[in-house]
């Protein structure tokens, strides 16, 4: 339940050790919540931001990675990521299906509490205070936008209330997106104010965008992304020219040669204490791609989308616990992150070009969306351009250049539903089933259930 997830007032992260970086991260599970406060501390609360994004990003991907008929969890010896997420049982709230409720809201409540010892810090300078709650309230924001992009219409809670001892109320979709841009353009004007440095560091995920004016345009990278899901889901066109602002503030660039996947990656080490990268082929060998990655690839002159060749290889075909009736067999596997040290990417230059495509089709200025979706087609897919793009083809075109510019990066199963497009989506074999929204874990309805009907879950 919400309520238990955000009780302490330092439980940080899960994790202990050091990150990839060498960030000594001591062990917060028991914290005593009289910690001095001191800037090593400081430190220690922004790594646990870091590492507890980190630990949930990777859930998401592989979730929305089968919801989005990207990916196959294939683990011979479990099929609830087959049974649960595709076939024989339509999803419940008890199984994997559920991941990443519990560590966001921890992770709120690890940016609300970093937030209370910056704010009461005489260590540190005005412009040091304000850089800490832009980073804090960034991530709080991104928390936000992830369970929205998983729970969809079922909504959530925005707020954490110390005053209480009960859960806060869900609030609708269009509430929680309201909060989370509120929120996200407020870390923006704390960033601008934030001087030269922070008072912490960040890691080497974040090179490039690791100063307050730096990480500045990563917020509005992420605010981007934010505004245009919003205005496909009722937010109005006013969110798209917004949207196309916050990229022009961001690090996105279409320039001759460059670089389309610089951005923002958590980051992973083998050194005592930090984690392995969960979705790389060591780690997971049994999550495989879905077969229409290739089928449906277009190609140039007989040449295939370069993206499949870069993302996926052929692999001897592996099948899903269960047999015929659970799924089909594909012999087609990632090679998006090869060791288990591979970054993974959080937001890179390649998304900013194609979301700022994809403001512009919502405003009906396909003119200016078509040399973006060329750059990347050209660039990323090695195709050949486009000639033209109206309301006819515009939305098709780009969602092809999005389905393989972010494989298996949580985008296509959210992208299909916002555009009123999952059914779409292929059905293997009788009893597959295509899935909306992920739902709300049974612990928290039960809690919930015996509360004030304000209090009560929605989707439980």
């Amino acid at each position: 339940m919400i309520r238990h997830t955000v009780a302490s007032a330092l439980a940080v992260v899960l994790l202990a050790g050091c990150n990839a970086d060498g960030l000594n991260i001591p062990n917060f599970n028991s914290v005593a919540t009289t910690t001095t406060p001191d800037r090593p501390l400081v430190q220690n609360l922004a790594a646990g931001i870091l590492l507890q994004s980190r630990a949930s990003l990777p859930g998401f991907y592989s979730d929305a990675g089968i919801f989005g008929r990207e990916s196959y969890n294939y683990f011979q010896t479990d099929g609830r990521s087959t049974s649960n997420f595709l076939a024989t049982a339509q999803i419940d709230n008890t199984g994997f299906a559920v991941g990443g409720w519990t560590p966001r809201y921890v992770n709120m409540r690890n940016a609300i509490n970093f937030n209370k010892i910056v704010d009461g810090a005489s260590f540190l300078t005005s412009a040091e205070k304000s850089a800490s709650r832009g980073f804090a309230n960034t991530f709080r924001a991104m928390e936000v936008f992830y369970l929205l992009s998983q729970r969809d219409s079922i909504g959530m809670p925005v707020t954490i209330d110390d005053s209480t001892n009960l859960p806060q109320p869900f609030v609708s979709r269009d509430s929680a997106y309201k909060f989370g841009i509120s929120l996200i353009n407020s870390a923006a004007a704390d960033l601008a104010a934030g001087g030269s440095a922070f008072p912490f560091s960040l890691t080497g995920g974040f090179n490039g965008l690791d100063t307050p004016a730096n990480f500045l345009k990563f917020n509005r990278a992420v605010a981007a992304r934010y505004l245009i899901h919003y205005a496909t889901l009722g937010g109005g066109n006013a969110r798209f020219t917004e949207a196309l602002a916050a990229l022009n503030a961001s690090f996105i660039s279409s320039a001759p040669g460059a670089d389309l996947r610089f951005g923002a990656y958590h980051v992973y080490s083998s050194a005592p204490g930090d984690a392995l990268n969960p979705l790389s082929n060591p780690q997971s060998p049994d999550q495989v791609a879905h077969a229409s990655i290739v089928v449906d690839a277009q190609s140039n002159g007989g040449v295939r989308d370069l993206r499949v060749a870069a993302k996926t290889q052929t692999i001897p075909a592996k099948a899903p616990p269960g047999g015929a009736a659970a799924g089909v067999p594909t012999t087609v596997g990632f090679r998006m992150y090869p060791t288990n040290i591979t970054p993974l990417p959080i937001i890179r230059n390649e998304e900013l070009i194609l979301l700022r495509a994809e403001a512009n089709i919502g405003l009906g200025n396909y003119g200016a969306a078509l040399p973006d979706i060329n750059f990347v087609r050209v660039n990323s897919g090695g195709l050949a351009p486009l000639g033209s793009i109206d309301a006819s083809n515009a939305l098709t075109a780009l969602l092809y250049e999005k389905r393989y510019s972010l494989l298996w990066e949580g985008s296509r199963w959210v992208d299909v539903r916002r555009y009123n497009l999952l059914n779409t989506l292929p059905l293997d074999v009788p009893g597959h089933f295509r899935i909306k929204v992920q739902p709300v874990p049974q612990a928290e309805c039960l809690f919930r259930a015996r509360l004030d009907a304000t209090l009560r879950g929605p989707g439980c």
